[in-house]
This record gives structure tokens, C-alpha cells and sequence, in this order.
């Protein structure tokens, strides 16, 4: 049997392995709220047991780390994580001890959301925006300057006549739900697994690399806090939302936050929120309670951890239980066979459920889910519906586990599950379900952008034979098209006319709209960029696809299968035969980059990696992430690594960032 001090240890890992899942892989295992009960557990151990804590212990540190790829900065003052209460009992236990290390009973709090994003710091100098972090550890966090800087609530310049020299200021980077059903949309029809919740969501826009794809994301941000004000002009929490508001940063909205003595208001006020959670619009997580004077919080100071001065007063996610009556499955565009819970009806959080994505297998099998099963749900984020787990308890002896079909339920062919995926495919291009879903995706704004050609419009023209493939479009006649249901004169000619506009577009607009897998908008525009025209781009092996800074391994396989597929050649040039004429990449010709093979290592002054690869492919060189002979150049800053060493070591050209900087305007 395992001691007391095994289980504590044995924790410690479980909580890791959740910390990774969550911050580092975004793609987390349990809920918020069970991951809090683990870290409370732990917790009360280590009250017990306080010779036991271990320096690596969660509770020791702020469990956010800090992403690779990004330039790590040091906080010029530290960003602490916040302690969390679940119950009124607990807030109340806060207040009283507020009361008693102050000596005073007067002490005036500030309420606020507790809003469910990633927590940012935002440096301004002079007024102007000089620089963004991440918590990261709580000690240093990446760079993301460049990223936060696509965000259009964010000012550049600061609306004051004397800005101070120095005001850093703390807040939260989120999505709102409706950005966070169209980027699961986005992905779901590029064949990737959606994102589990929008805090997921808005963590992984934040680390990419391109700053365009960021833009996106269509992110927002909330500030609450001044870390530094070299005025030292505001005194107090609920003036801090007054400055803010006052010089252009978003903040809470007046009624979102409040100024008060009274514990009773508090709950009050979180009670009110937490009913109006589900109109918001965006994900909170509860409410959080400060000591409103400033100079009162220094007094107070800090834990370890977090600060004695305020405390999380978290919501538990809405559930419901409901029954399975059945699993289906539904085919996606790119053949991807996803399991769907049909349940019950069950009203939630401001809707009634009938469904819920069960994502694939692996899922079903981890939660062993059964047709019959008594569940538990709750909305991803507040926004999609999911089983949280079964009520084993009330499960049926008639409930057998659930096993995805060996033939696709659309059109009876074998499905195959390929090395290294999670997603089970149907193979067969003519699919009923995959040509409707394929059409819709090759018509949609983001791709060939064709007006009034919406899915119901394409399940017409399909079910009435008149569109088997996506070059079927462009064949399309007057006559043809007046057989749809409510087309007359006017509609005919406003479809016909959008064909027609549609023929001339761009190679990265092309290539997004046939539908590759793992191939969305940024992705297809590393594509042009790379190779210029579709011809070329169907010719790459493998290796020159990997090399491309931005396209990883999976990505560029499914690129190359894509095009040794006879079928969707046949396909393309069916669309140029048909008169679509993308436009081709230009590149600088005659360019000193033009031709050449870079590679970037260290930490450059003026560029981030990404501005400075996209400048040189702009020019028509190309960026590798490693260094071999075939190499012309490697571009070195600050604090190189071992690719600066064998760059020497092969004598490979090396080019400092003021060289890089002189002939990027080269002219001929």
C-alpha cells in the first residue's frame, strides 16, 4: 500500500503532466476546475507535511512556462499567479484575514471579472508601446511584442498630453467566442483538430510566428492593473480602471467592477456575474477580490506565490447531466470520420444541447463512453458542447463500448487509419458528404470567395447533378443554374457574375481552396511565397517542403500526397482550362538574397525571426532551420547558438544584422 508521502509525490507528477498538456501543448485533459481541486489536494498536504514541499513542487511557482521560439525578457517586476477560493466561506476566511493583519475593519476591496485568457504585460515609454511579455514563469516571459501589436484594441500611442516615461501595465489576451467558432471552423476544415476552449485558443495564436496569422485571430485584451507608473500618480485599484479607461486601454466596463466594504455586496456582485456569464460573450472564470489602496498592498506584500492582497473567487463550469441515445458519425471534408454524441435534449448555459463532438476514438475510449451512458456535460469555453464524463454508476449491463465503423457511413468504402494520426479518413473523393463539404469549403470567402454560393446553393447543385467537382463550377450555364429552387433573372446573373470574379485570383487563395489537409491561410501563403505557382509547388519533393521555415513534417506530407494524386491534378488544370488564372508570387529578381539559402540564429535587435525571414523571401531567398553546405548565408544576433559555430566551422558566409540590414535595400 502506498504511504501518504508516495501520493503526495505521486501528485506532484500528475500535476505536471497536467501543467504540460495545458500550457505547453494547449490541449488539456481535464477541467480548469479539477486541475484547481488537484492543486488545492496538494495544497493541504503540504500544510500537513510542510517539510515535505519541494522547490519543484507546482505550488512553488506560477505553472504558465514559457514557450519555445520566442525570445525569452526578465520582468522588470515579477507577474504572480492568484490564490483561488471556490466557496463564500473562503472569501469570507480572505476578508477576515485582510481585517486582521491591517487591524481595521474598514477596508475598502475592488471586484472585478476574473477573466479565463493569458496574462500579458504591456510596457509603454514615453507613451508610445515599447513592449509586450507573457507571465511566462512569473520571473521572465516571452516576447511577443510584434504578436500583441496586430491587436487593434491595443493603442501604439498612449491618448495623453504628458505620458509618463515609464507606464507597464497588466492585463489578459482572449478570444471572443464568436472569433473562437470561426477559427474552430477554419481548422476543422483544414482537417486539424479544433482547439479545446478559447483561453487554448488564444495561447496558441499568441506563439506563432507570423504576426499576419495572429491578426487573424481576431484576439481582444483586457487591462486591471498598473505593474509600474513612473508618476506613481494612481493610488488606488478602482482609479486604475478610471486611468485606463480614460487614456484609451480597454478595461472593465462599470458595471464589471465594484468598490465596496461590504463582504455581502461582494457575493452579490459575483452572484450577478456569474448569471450574466453566459450572455458575455467571452470567457470569465469568475470574479477577483483586491485590497483597493495601493499602498496598503505593500504592507501586505506577498507569498511566495501570490499576493496576500487579493484572492480568485472561481466559478464552477456549468454542467448538466443527460443520456447518449446514440453515436453517429459525420465525414468531414478531407474525409476525416468524427464521432457525435446524439443525446437527450438539456438546456445549458443559455441553449438547449442535442449534440456533442466526441472528437475521434482515442477520445472515447480514454472516457470510455457508451451508447446508454448517463453523461456529464458542459460547454467547452462556455461555446461547444462536450462530455465532460460518465455516470459508470448508472450505466446499463446492455451499454458495450463504442467502436468507429470499418466502412464510411456516407459511401460504404474501407476507412484507413494512417501512421501517426488520430483521425480515422475515408479515402473515396466522391463521397457525398466530402464533395458537399469540399464545394462549400472551395466557394467560402477565405478561399475562392464566390457570392451566393453558400452550402445550401452547392447541396442543390449537387443533388441535382450539376456540380460533381469544384471545376464543375465554372462550367456552370444560365440555363443550369435557373433549376435551382428560387433562382430568377436577378439571382442567376448575381451567381454568374461572382463565378466570373472568381477566375481571377491570388496563388495563396488557390491553394487554400483545394482543400489540402493541415493547409490553412498561413500555411498557403508560405506555400506561394515558396514556390510562385501551383506548378512548381506540385513538384516539391518533401525535403524542400520541410525546409520551408513554417512547415513542419506532417504538413508537408500531406502536400506532397496531395499532389501524387492523379485525380487532383487532373482537377487543377481542369480550373486553368476552365479560365482561373491565379496571380504568381513576385519575387526581387536580381536581388543579392534572390536565390540564396539563410539561415537565422540568435536574438536580432530590430527584426523578430519572422519579419526577418519574411523580408528575405520577399527578395527571393529562402529561410532553412539548419545549417549544411548547401547554406549561403547565416544571419547571426545576439547570443548565437551551435549554427553560428558550424557556419564557422564550413566557412559559410556570415552576415551581422547591420550587413543583413544594408542590403535588404540593394538596388540593381
Amino acid at each position: 500500500m502506498r504511504s501518504e508521502k508516495e501520493k503526495y509525490l505521486e501528485l506532484i507528477k500528475e500535476i505536471r503532466k497536467h501543467d504540460r498538456a495545458y500550457f505547453v501543448e494547449a490541449h488539456p485533459i481535464i477541467s480548469d476546475y479539477e486541475y484547481d481541486q488537484l492543486v488545492k489536494q496538494l495544497e493541504e498536504i503540504e500544510v500537513k507535511h510542510p517539510d515535505w514541499i519541494s522547490s519543484t513542487s507546482p505550488t512553488q511557482r506560477v505553472s504558465e512556462l514559457a514557450s519555445k521560439g520566442f525570445r525569452t525578457v526578465v520582468h522588470t517586476i515579477p507577474m504572480l499567479s492568484l490564490a483561488n477560493t471556490y466557496s463564500k466561506q473562503e472569501l469570507e476566511d480572505f476578508v477576515k484575514r485582510i481585517h486582521k493583519w491591517t487591524g481595521r475593519d474598514d477596508i475598502e476591496f475592488c471586484t472585478e471579472l476574473k477573466m479565463d485568457g493569458i496574462a500579458v504585460t504591456v510596457r509603454y515609454e514615453m507613451g508610445n508601446y515599447h513592449r509586450a511579455l507573457t507571465r511566462g514563469d512569473g520571473k521572465k516571459g516571452d516576447d511577443i511584442t510584434t504578436n500583441l501589436k496586430t491587436l487593434r484594441a491595443l493603442p501604439l500611442e498612449l491618448d495623453l498630453e504628458n505620458p509618463p516615461d515609464v507606464l507597464e501595465i497588466r492585463g489578459e489576451v482572449f478570444m471572443p467566442h464568436k472569433s473562437f467558432r470561426l477559427s474552430n471552423q477554419k481548422k476543422e476544415e483544414a482537417g486539424e483538430e479544433p482547439w479545446a476552449n478559447p483561453r487554448n485558443a488564444a495561447a496558441g495564436s499568441l506563439k506563432l510566428l507570423d504576426p499576419k496569422e495572429v491578426q487573424k485571430r481576431n484576439l481582444a485584451i483586457v487591462f486591471y492593473g498598473i505593474a509600474e507608473d513612473s508618476t506613481q500618480s494612481i493610488q488606488n485599484q478602482f482609479a486604475c480602471h478610471q486611468f485606463l479607461e480614460m487614456i484609451g486601454l480597454p478595461t472593465f466596463a462599470t458595471h464589471h467592477r465594484l468598490k465596496t466594504k461590504d463582504i455581502g455586496e461582494i457575493l452579490s456582485f459575483g452572484s450577478r456575474v456569474e448569471e450574466e456569464r453566459k450572455h458575455l460573450g467571452f470567457d470569465i472564470d469568475g470574479i477577483v477580490i483586491k485590497v483597493d489602496d495601493f499602498s496598503m498592498r505593500t504592507d501586505l506584500g506577498v507569498t511566495g506565490k501570490s499576493p496576500r492582497w487579493a484572492v480568485a473567487y472561481k466559478f464552477a463550469p456549468e454542467q448538466a447531466v443527460t443520456k447518449i441515445h446514440e453515436i453517429t458519425v459525420q465525414v468531414g471534408r478531407t474525409g476525416v470520420l468524427t464521432p457525435v454524441a446524439e443525446l437527450e435534449p438539456v438546456f445549458l448555459a443559455g441553449s438547449t444541447i442535442s449534440r456533442a463532438t466526441l472528437h475521434n476514438q482515442e477520445e472515447i475510449e480514454r472516457k470510455d463512453i457508451r451508447v446508454g451512458d448517463t453523461v456529464v456535460i458542459e460547454k467547452g469555453g462556455d461555446v461547444i458542447p462536450k462530455v465532460v464524463k460518465v455516470e459508470k454508476a448508472k450505466r446499463s449491463k446492455e451499454a458495450k463500448p463504442w467502436k468507429m465503423p470499418n466502412e464510411c457511413p456516407i459511401c460504404g468504402s474501407s476507412v484507413v487509419h494512417r501512421e501517426g494520426e488520430v483521425a480515422i479518413r475515408c479515402l473515396n473523393r466522391d463521397c457525398g458528404d466530402q464533395v458537399l463539404r469540399r464545394i462549400s469549403y472551395f466557394a467560402s470567402k477565405d478561399a475562392m470567395d464566390i457570392e451566393h454560393l453558400g452550402p445550401k446553393i452547392v447541396q442543390q447543385l449537387v443533388e441535382k447533378g450539376l456540380v460533381k467537382s469544384i471545376a464543375d463550377i465554372y462550367g456552370l450555364t444560365e440555363e443550369e443554374i435557373s433549376l435551382l429552387d428560387g433562382f430568377k433573372e436577378k439571382s442567376i446573373q448575381n451567381l454568374l457574375r461572382s463565378i466570373e470574379k472568381s477566375r481571377k485570383t491570388t496563388l495563396p487563395r488557390l491553394i487554400l481552396s483545394l482543400g489540402i489537409p493541415y493547409v490553412g491561410e498561413g500555411i498557403a501563403e508560405l506555400l506561394a511565397k515558396h514556390a510562385g505557382a501551383i506548378d512548381t509547388l506540385a513538384e516539391m519533393p518533401l525535403e524542400e517542403l520541410i525546409e520551408i521555415e513554417g512547415v513542419g513534417e506532417k504538413v508537408a506530407e500531406s502536400v506532397v500526397l496531395y499532389f501524387q494524386n492523379p485525380e487532383n491534378l487532373k482537377e487543377i488544370h481542369r480550373l486553368f482550362h476552365l479560365g482561373v488564372h491565379p496571380e504568381k508570387v513576385k519575387t526581387q529578381r536580381g536581388h543579392p538574397f534572390f536565390g540564396k539559402t539563410f539561415v537565422l540564429t540568435g536574438s536580432l535587435e530590430n527584426y523578430s525571426r519572422s519579419e526577418a525571414a519574411s523580408l528575405i523571401k520577399e527578395r527571393g531567398g529562402k529561410v532553412s532551420g539548419s545549417v549544411s553546405k548547401k547554406t549561403d548565408y547565416v544571419l547571426v544576433g545576439s547570443e548565437p547558438g551551435s549554427k553560428y559555430d558550424k557556419a564557422k566551422e564550413l566557412g559559410i558566409q556570415i552576415l551581422s544584422e547591420e550587413k543583413f540590414t544594408s542590403l535588404l535595400d540593394f538596388k540593381q
